[in-house]
């Protein structure tokens, strides 16, 4: 870094050129270097900089008059300075990713947030889920989501609205719509408007209509369209969870989601029944007595922070 940036002594300098023009390697990867520097928007190095061809020919003759002994300190040194310019270019290109996606959005555990973004969208966080946009997001709409949230996009023609996750790009111009990355199924599912997915896995583009949904299995890798209800799906935004006549043990998924806890269940008779029930706002602790009186069992928090669901009454 220093030699790119004329910092060196021309001792400093000397040595280094020197050991690039008898290292052929070591000049090819300092080639890169020069070039991912000289491309880097940021950066201040003159494209006028003296190329390491021209390094090499300065130094041809001196390959002859140089010990051995001589050649080894001075590839220490060089390697020690290869050493720090990897180092340093590491740091700037992470400083300056930070600052490109300085906001940062978490839910916390049992949490639903609400964002509000520059361009008047609005995202809502589920429980754990956070987001990162860049500061200059009027210019550029791009969201980078992990877990669920829900969205409700400004419409703007000129400036489309990208949502990007571990499995899907979403882009919109305006529309309203719930992504969830969190479990095997990764769902993307339309409430109003028009959006375009693009399958990160396959690069196949899929569009969706209002009502429908697209799932994405990540374990077999299969693509399902669907059509959905929109009232069950997004019920989570408005702080209700909505168990729809499903067993026990596949309600756990969005049981602890929705208050990031870890519930667990030991016996299979109790794994196996059936749930169904909305709840809304309430807390942990509200939630439990509920729980423990329509599903007729016992709940109990251990030392290891899980939640134990056992029976309650023997038949």
């Amino acid at each position: 870094m220093k030699y790119l940036l004329n910092e060196m002594s021309k001792p400093e300098r000397s040595v280094f050129e020197i050991e690039l023009s008898l290292d052929d390697e070591l000049l090819a990867i300092f080639e890169n270097y020069k070039m991912i520097w000289i491309n880097y928007p940021q950066s201040n190095l003159p494209a006028t900089t003296v190329s390491f061809s021209q390094i090499k020919d300065k130094y041809k003759k001196a390959e002859t008059h140089t010990n051995t002994a001589s050649l080894l300190f001075k590839r220490k040194t060089v390697f020690a300075l290869v050493f720090l310019l990897v180092i340093g270019l590491g740091f700037y290109f992470t400083t300056n990713t930070n600052q490109a996606y300085s906001n940062h959005k978490i839910a916390r555990v049992g949490e639903r947030l609400t964002v509000f973004l520059p361009d008047s969208s609005t995202v809502i966080l589920n429980s754990g889920s956070d987001v990162k946009y860049s500061s200059d997001f009027g210019k550029k709409r791009e969201i980078w989501l992990v877990g669920e949230a829900f969205f409700k996009v400004k419409h703007n023609e000129n400036v489309p609205f990208i949502v990007h996750t571990e499995a899907f790009d979403i882009k919109v111009l305006g529309t309203e719509f719930n992504v969830n990355g969190n479990f095997n199924d990764k769902t993307v599912s339309l409430e109003k408007g028009k959006v375009n997915v693009l399958l990160k896995e396959s690069n196949d583009e899929i569009n969706l209509l209002p009502s429908e949904e697209l799932v994405w299995n990540s374990k077999s890798k299969t693509v399902t369209k669907r059509n959905f209800d929109l009232g069950k799906i997004s019920a989570w935004k408005d702080n209700i969870l909505l168990l729809d006549d499903i067993r026990l043990q596949d309600a756990l998924l969005s049981i602890n989601q929705f208050y990031g806890v870890n519930f667990i269940i030991k016996d299979a008779a109790i794994a196996n029944q059936h749930i169904k029930g909305a709840f809304k706002n309430l807390t942990i602790d509200e939630f439990i007595t509920s729980l423990e009186f329509i599903s007729d069992v016992t709940i109990t928090k251990t030392i290891q922070n899980n939640i134990e669901i056992t029976k309650y009454h023997e038949n």
